[in-house]
């Protein structure tokens, strides 16, 4: 008897549990950085070192493209022209190395400026899902999601948040 009392409670509590409420939110990390304020601010340095160092490889193109005209014209003699030459294939890997290095800085600055947005985010979006009742937040970027119903999306929540925050410790 005392067994299946104990089976029958058993599977009352089980059968609660599966009826217990579980609630996905979706997050759009994207639309974060672009409608945030300290998003956009990230956005603006990335493209402000862009533009910069687009400037200066177009100056350093320039530079090439100026090394060339001398060194095909007719009136140098054949040592200045292998000068003209080798400063030609200098200024080439100068260009080469530029972009690469303007790159590798490119993509440094914007894996630091997401992971601090990521770091202020964490726990903003734990603190939503908590009061809202979510279960579990999904990154509509890496989780495959493929559909859902718009009024799952925390994304809104997540920057008005953010940004309520950034103003708040802008005033301190």
């Amino acid at each position: 008897m005392k067994k299946h009392l104990l089976l029958i409670a058993a599977l009352v509590a089980l059968s609660a549990f599966a009826y217990a409420e579980f609630k996905i939110g979706i997050i759009n990390p994207q639309a974060v950085l672009q409608n945030s304020v300290k998003g956009k601010e990230a956005i603006g340095r990335l493209q402000a070192l862009t533009v910069s160092k687009q400037k200066k490889y177009e100056s350093m193109q320039k530079e090439i493209e100026a090394l060339e005209k001398e060194a095909l014209s007719p009136a140098l003699n054949a040592e200045a022209r292998d000068r003209k030459t080798q400063d030609l294939v200098n200024k080439r890997t100068e260009i080469k190395r530029f972009a690469e290095d303007a790159q590798k800085e490119s993509m440094a600055l914007q894996q630091k400026e997401f992971e601090k947005i990521q770091a202020d985010l964490m726990p903003l979006i734990e603190k939503i899902a908590k009061e809202n009742g979510y279960s579990m937040v999904l990154d509509l970027n890496t989780s495959g999601v493929t559909f859902f119903e718009p009024a799952i999306d925390i994304t809104e929540k997540v920057v008005k948040a953010y940004d309520a925050q950034s103003a708040a410790a802008a005033k301190k």
